[in-house]
Parts: structure tokens; C-alpha cells; sequence
């Protein structure tokens, strides 16, 4: 997989201008000298602990991933379950329409010499779960946080993750049920081996691990929420463990619309716009972004770069 071309291709250069263009907007009335010593302010413990927090989730989604390969009767050992699963998550940070789920593939192939296409299809298994737990999650956490009076577009968005959810299950049944009938009606070899594999990796999701895939997927949320709720107190902001976990949960829920790298730009305006209706003046709105994409965005790209190095070789 060519990815210098891909980061250099005319999409990538496009959406990443998109980006700066929003964050431009975002951080273009801030006082930054203020910013700056509110994120000097931070507390390195707290801090600390919203790192453990957030890679504490990738290996949590990284062994979920492998029990999912395992119903495909794909073994792939945890160490590298959950590289590959994070090496996903730094192609998708600097490329747009999460090429990352496709890269993700191609790891799995050179890993087990299985298809392409039987690991793309176990990420869209996986893609159902994360949504759905995401909003349950969200709309347990946003009717708290907001004391049953959550905002017209946060209602919004929360609707357009339901119907999200319903498209894809609908999907997902549908290809299973007429899948066969489709690559007769194709004929052709190519097409046929690929909706073959492809439909393998939906057929991850089966009964019996249906509620271990459910559990983590709650768990591995709820534990990436904690990582905005430990930045709150790192900056001594009092809002409480329930809504660290929804800023958290409604940013991560926008890198689902591939029109920037991890919704570069698109996640800085949600997230100071979540805080803002709390209160939260812009400097330290923006310092709580600042911290949470040095470690959501910034950190995978770094350390992705020097793992996806030493993965390939």
C-alpha cells in the first residue's frame, strides 16, 4: 500500500486545507498568551493519567478486534491485534476516508495471508458496535449531564448515529441474505472471492460473542471518556467524570465523517462548543482541546510513525 502517494494525493492536501481553515476559526479570538499559560498550568499527574486512560482503550478495541477475527477463525495474537488496530488509527490521523480500515486489511494479510477484504469486513462488524455503544453511552451520559435537557443539535447529532447504526445493521443483514446471489448475477471470479471474504468478516459478529463484544465495547468507551474527564481536572475544571466522558464521546462520534484526517478541525469546533454550553470560557475550552488532541491526535501520529516503521520491516 502506497502511503506517501496517498498523503500527497489532492484529497489529503484538500481536506487537511479544510482543517486549518476550521482551526483557524476556532482559535482566531483567543487570547494566546492566556491559552498558553492556562495549558503551562496543567497538572502533569492528571495529565498522565489521561494517556493511561486513552491507550488503555486502544487495547481494549485491539483485543475486542481479535475476538472478532477469532469467530473468522483469524488468530492473531493480542500484541499484534492491537498494533495493527492502532496503526489503523495513525493512517486514518493523516489521511482522509478512513483509509486506516483499509490499511488495517492489509496489515492482517501480510500478518495471516488472509484477504484484504475478510479484515475490512470484521472493521465494519466492529463500526456497528462502536456505534451503538457510543450512543448508549451518550445519551445515558448527555441526559445526566444536561438534567434531561440536552441541546437541539446535540439531539441531532444522536439521531444521525441512530440512523448510521440502522444503515449499516440493514447492510449487514442484507449482504449476508443475498450475498450469493449477487456474485452469481456478477459472474465474475475477481468480485465474487472479494464479497466472499468480505462477507466472512461480517459473519464475526455470532451469538455467542455477541455480549463479551457488546461489554467491551461499553468498556472501551467509557475508558476513552476518561481521558477528557482526567484532562478537566489536570486544568482544575470541575464538571464532573459524566460529562468528561460525553465531550469525549460526542467529538469522537464526528471522526465517523471522513472528510478530514480523525476530523481534524471538525473535532476542535464540536468540543469547544460542547464545553461552551457548560460554561467553560474559550481559554480553557481551548486548553482542554489542546491537551486532549496532544493526546488523541498528536501522540499517534508521532509514536504511529516510528511503530509503523518497525512493523513493516
Amino acid at each position: 500500500m502506497d502511503l506517501k502517494n496517498r498523503i500527497f494525493s489532492k484529497n489529503t492536501i484538500i481536506s487537511f486545507i479544510l482543517s486549518l481553515i476550521i482551526l483557524y476559526y476556532v482559535f482566531s479570538k483567543v487570547d494566546l498568551f492566556k491559552l498558553i499559560n492556562t495549558v503551562k498550568s496543567a497538572n502533569l499527574y492528571y495529565f498522565s493519567l489521561s494517556f493511561i486512560a486513552f491507550y488503555t482503550s486502544i487495547i481494549i478495541k485491539g483485543y475486542r478486534w481479535r475476538i472478532l477475527l477469532k469467530n473468522t477463525n483469524v488468530h492473531l495474537n493480542l500484541k499484534n491485534s492491537v498494533i495493527i488496530y492502532y496503526l489503523s488509527m495513525f493512517i486514518n490521523s493523516i489521511v482522509p476516508a478512513k483509509l486506516g480500515d483499509i490499511y488495517r486489511g492489509y496489515l492482517l494479510k501480510k500478518k495471516t495471508n488472509n484477504s484484504i477484504t475478510l479484515g475490512i469486513g470484521t472493521v465494519f462488524a466492529e463500526r456497528i458496535f462502536d456505534l451503538t455503544s457510543m450512543i448508549i453511552v451518550l445519551v445515558i451520559c448527555g441526559y445526566i449531564s444536561f438534567k434531561g435537557d440536552i441541546p437541539l443539535e446535540l439531539i441531532y447529532s444522536l439521531e444521525y448515529g441512530i440512523i448510521v447504526i440502522v444503515l449499516l445493521i440493514l447492510l449487514l443483514i442484507s449482504i449476508i441474505i443475498w450475498n450469493k446471489k449477487f456474485i452469481n448475477i456478477i459472474g465474475n471470479e475477481i468480485i465474487g472471492n472479494i464479497m466472499i471474504n468480505f462477507e466472512k468478516g461480517l459473519r464475526a459478529i455470532n451469538i455467542k460473542t455477541l455480549p463479551t463484544l457488546m461489554i467491551l465495547s461499553l468498556i472501551g468507551w467509557i475508558v476513552e471518556g476518561l481521558t477528557v474527564y482526567f484532562i478537566f481536572l489536570s486544568l482544575n475544571i470541575n464538571l464532573g467524570i459524566i460529562f468528561g466522558i460525553f465531550s469525549d464521546l460526542s467529538s469522537s462520534l464526528l471522526t465517523a465523517v471522513p472528510l478530514t484526517p480523525s476530523g481534524l478541525g471538525i473535532v476542535e469546533y464540536a468540543m469547544v462548543y460542547i464545553l461552551n454550553l457548560k460554561g467553560v470560557v474559550e481559554s480553557y475550552a481551548l486548553a482542554v482541546l489542546i491537551l486532549y488532541r496532544a493526546v488523541s491526535y498528536l501522540s499517534i501520529i508521532l509514536i504511529g510513525a516510528i511503530i509503523n516503521m518497525i512493523y513493516k520491516n
